[in-house]
């Protein structure tokens, strides 16, 4: 899995990924509260600071960041993972050298590690049960990612900078669609009961309030079903890893 996938943000999973396995469980809220004190209190070498290789201690990280089933996993996705959530960070503008940032990105770390070893898992599981992307999927993936550029050419510009060939990108988005596709075939959109959906209401009424400005049930309606449908199909989605992780033999070198 290249880096490529952490720049574009095409066919990965949500960090709840993350969350769906190990022994990381906590929300990672990116810290916002700060932003105005934050900005006031620049440091004078600012270049350096806004670096976030600079901040991130990724030398000590080993080539090799976890094995899982006889497969190595490098560093190179996970210090890209780190590495786009400082810049998110500097998007807010929050200093990668306060206390806020240092915490974030501290508790993201055993996150990231466990969201990189669900996804090899399903691609894995994917590939025994011989899964695989068309070239007309992966086509339509690579569309995706070429239509956020200007041109094919500031594509290749950028593929070029960061040392991986356009084989290689077509690899790991072949690598996704297999796994998109495993879970598909492992969930369904189960049905939400008109108890359900009351009972849902009722809950966000009460923390609303009164004056909380929460529109009736029946314009509410269709929003809240999505809603639950998806947090039924995360629950699938945590069972497959669950399910996954006690079949797998997972060996972590950090």
């Amino acid at each position: 899995m290249k880096k490529m996938f952490m720049i574009f943000g095409t066919g990965l999973l949500a960090l709840s990924l993350a969350a769906c396995g190990g022994d990381s469980e906590q929300q990672a809220d990116t810290p916002e509260e700060d932003v105005a004190e934050t900005d006031q209190q620049a440091p004078e070498n600012e270049e350096a600071a806004q670096d976030p290789q600079s901040v991130l201690d990724t030398e000590n990280i080993p080539d090799v960041i976890a094995t899982v089933n006889g497969e190595d996993i490098n560093k190179d996705i996970y210090v890209a993972s780190l590495e786009q959530q400082a810049n998110l960070l500097l998007a807010q503008g929050i200093e990668l050298e306060s206390e806020e940032a240092a915490g974030y990105l501290e508790m993201l770390e055993e996150q990231l590690l466990q969201q990189i070893i669900n996804e090899r898992m399903i691609i894995q599981a994917a590939d025994n049960e011989g899964i695989e992307a068309t070239d007309e999927e992966i086509d339509a993936e690579l569309e995706l990612i070429t239509s956020q550029f200007e041109s094919e050419e500031q594509l290749q510009e950028v593929l070029d900078e960061q040392g991986v060939t356009m084989e290689e990108l077509r690899s790991d988005i072949s690598d996704f669609v297999k796994r998109d596709k495993y879970v598909e075939a492992h969930t369904t959109t189960e049905e939400v009961s008109e108890e359900e959906l009351q009972a849902a209401y009722d809950e966000l009424a009460e923390m609303a309030g009164e004056d909380g400005g929460l529109p009736t049930f029946e314009e509410y309606r269709e929003e809240l079903q999505a809603q639950l449908q998806s947090e039924k199909q995360q629950e699938q989605l945590s069972q497959i890893i669950e399910d996954l992780r006690a079949e797998s033999d997972i060996t972590i070198h950090i």
